[in-house]
């Protein structure tokens, strides 16, 4: 592309790079917030105790995702659909529905951890000191689930900003607060973390308190008509059952957070947890560019569900063109270091981890595909297409099952980091493809 069009095209998204900017401004705030947490307990703890507790972390972020159900995306699809057509009382309907089915089934996942935390440390990581930090860990699941349900909810009401603030930022600041304070010992460390899950979700359900509490509903009528893209293109279709939409997505949310935590769990199996410390932390700073992704993704998700619903498929293309450009210009920069610069990064935690250089630069690149094709996975969640996102995560997860069972033995951290890396890769490509096929007009 020539320099002036380009660059005349950037000024017109300055408005828009603003915007977004504002959402990775708080993205920022949770890159330093578990950035410091996790340096400041890898130096704290030490590899062995920060191993476990990374470990303990990535299990209870696998649970919370389980006990969600899909629940929070579907939440996040439906408020913004329903409000975009007047629909107030259907929204909050599904928020009552979706909060409490999910509150329940985090309860049911902590209990189950807590019950299995002792053969777990015994018979499947061999390491009887992690029995203990993951019977704490059991009690991060419902304030964790807590806090993302209430901040899909606000990102529903358009508020992504201050969902991502609830999300993502607020706990991890916190947490860094006690580990500075106080919080210097394993068990110490996620006591704080769990108290500051906690206060993330109660802060996020004052806002949705205050929207519940308006006087009046503006209930538009809604026509009711088939689901997909020849719904509702000259009238609003009716939005299918909160559990129809969300049931194929929890699917996909199981499978995402699987994609994310196995390759780290699994690795815990075969090597020693200051292996899964290195290779946790490379692993978390290759997501940093996840982070943008979802950042962005998650102010767009909103404008995407409003779009389709009103049968605006060509404002619904521009905002994705839109949201990919301003993806690749606040990502590529993160690429470029992570690739150029692995040992730095990885010295800046602290002695030891840049034995995880190697796998830093393989998962940068499977990062660098999901920066080229990012956020197609929410285009398809948000116009009602979850049973063919469904299916491409459940081959993605084969392809990685099968990858991890015959890397991780002989390659041990590299061939995790090859793992993540294919299937982040995987993701984005499939995705892009199934949105050009079902939807071609979107992309």
């Amino acid at each position: 592309m020539p320099i002036r069009p380009l660059a005349a095209r950037i000024t017109k998204l300055l408005p828009v790079l603003v915007r977004y900017g504002a959402g990775i401004g708080v993205r920022g705030l949770e890159v330093v917030g578990k950035l410091g947490l996790y340096m400041l307990a890898a130096r704290s703890l030490g590899a062995h105790d920060a191993g476990m507790f990374f470990l303990c972390l990535t299990w209870a972020g696998l649970a919370a995702s389980i006990a969600r159900m899909g629940l929070d995306r579907a939440l996040t699809r439906h408020v913004a659909a329903e409000l975009a057509v007047g629909a107030g009382r259907a929204a909050r309907a599904d928020v009552i529905s979706g909060m409490i089915w999910s509150m329940l089934a985090s309860l049911v996942a902590g209990a189950l951890t807590y019950a299995v935390a002792q053969p777990a440390a015994l018979y499947l990581f061999a390491e009887p000191a992690l029995a203990g930090p993951f019977a704490l860990a059991a009690f991060a699941i419902p304030p964790l689930a807590l806090s993302v349900m209430v901040g899909s909810v606000l990102a529903g009401l358009q508020q992504g900003v201050l969902a991502q603030f609830v999300q993502n930022a607020l706990w991890p600041l916190l947490t860094l607060v006690a580990l500075v304070a106080f919080a210097t010992k394993l068990d110490e460390l996620l006591l704080a973390m769990i108290a500051s899950m906690t206060i993330a979700g109660l802060a996020g359900l004052a806002p949705i308190v205050r929207w519940f509490l308006r006087a009046g509903d503006a209930t538009a009528s809604v026509a009711v008509e088939g689901e997909g893209m020849g719904a509702g293109m000259g009238a609003a279709a009716a939005l299918p059952g909160l559990w129809r939409t969300a049931l194929p997505l929890s699917v996909v949310e199981i499978i995402q957070v699987s994609l994310v935590s196995l390759p780290m769990l699994a690795l815990g199996v075969f090597a020693t947890p200051a292996e899964v410390g290195a290779f946790s932390i490379a692993h978390r700073i290759s997501m940093l560019i996840l982070v943008v992704i979802m950042s962005i993704g998650a102010i767009a998700a909103p404008s995407f569900a409003a779009c389709h619903r009103r049968g605006e498929i060509d404002e619904l293309r521009r905002i994705n063109r839109q949201t990919r450009l301003v993806v690749l210009l606040f990502g590529l920069p993160g690429i470029a270091v992570m690739a150029l610069f692995p040992a730095t990064l990885l010295n800046l935690i602290g002695p030891g981890f840049d034995i995880a250089r190697t796998a830093l630069i393989i998962m940068a690149m499977g990062q660098l595909v999901s920066c080229l094709l990012p956020c197609q996975d929410i285009v398809l969640a948000m116009t009602g297409h979850g049973a063919y996102l469904r299916t491409l995560n459940l081959i993605q997860f084969i392809t990685c099952v099968v990858l991890g069972a015959l890397l991780l033995p002989a390659f041990g951290a590299s061939g995790a980091a090859l793992v993540a890396a294919i299937g982040v890769a995987q993701g984005a490509i499939g995705t892009t493809l199934m949105l050009r096929r079902v939807m071609p007009g979107a992309f």
